[in-house]
């Protein structure tokens, strides 16, 4: 084999080597533009009388995904710039459940609509602020 001929081997097998790391960072680079679109993931956490949850977030799509912790059944409440909203069913003590909304920039009540547990403590301001 000639030195012409290595040379041109080892060009082919870098292309070889690199075209799956070119791949992968072209299909990591499409995953992370799917999940800004999906939105964020926000934890709630629930129980007598407290509702525990990041006081500020930014806007666009989120999941609140909402954890009773208590021994009582709960519900989940937004109310803010085009959004009231509340979970579809209450939600019994240890199982999770989620809501999906847009957020806007703004304020927005957090709070849970059952009898008065809000009176109790289960209240909450989310401000929404900052870029999409």
């Amino acid at each position: 084999m000639s030195i012409r001929s290595v040379k041109n081997l080892s060009h082919s097998t870098t292309l070889y080597l690199l075209a799956p790391v070119l791949l992968l960072a072209l299909a990591l680079a499409a995953g992370s533009e799917a999940d800004e679109k999906a939105g964020a993931t926000v934890e709630v956490r629930l129980s007598e009388y407290a509702i525990d949850m990041p006081r500020e977030l930014p806007p666009g799509p989120t999941t609140f995904l909402i954890q009773n912790q208590g021994g009582k059944q709960h519900s989940f409440k937004i109310e803010g710039p085009g959004i009231d909203v509340m979970v579809e069913s209450l939600i019994k003590p240890r199982t999770t459940s989620t809501l999906q909304v847009t957020l806007q920039p703004g304020e927005y009540k957090v709070y849970c609509p059952m009898g008065n547990h809000s009176a109790k403590g289960m209240t909450t301001t989310l401000v929404v602020s900052g870029k999409q």
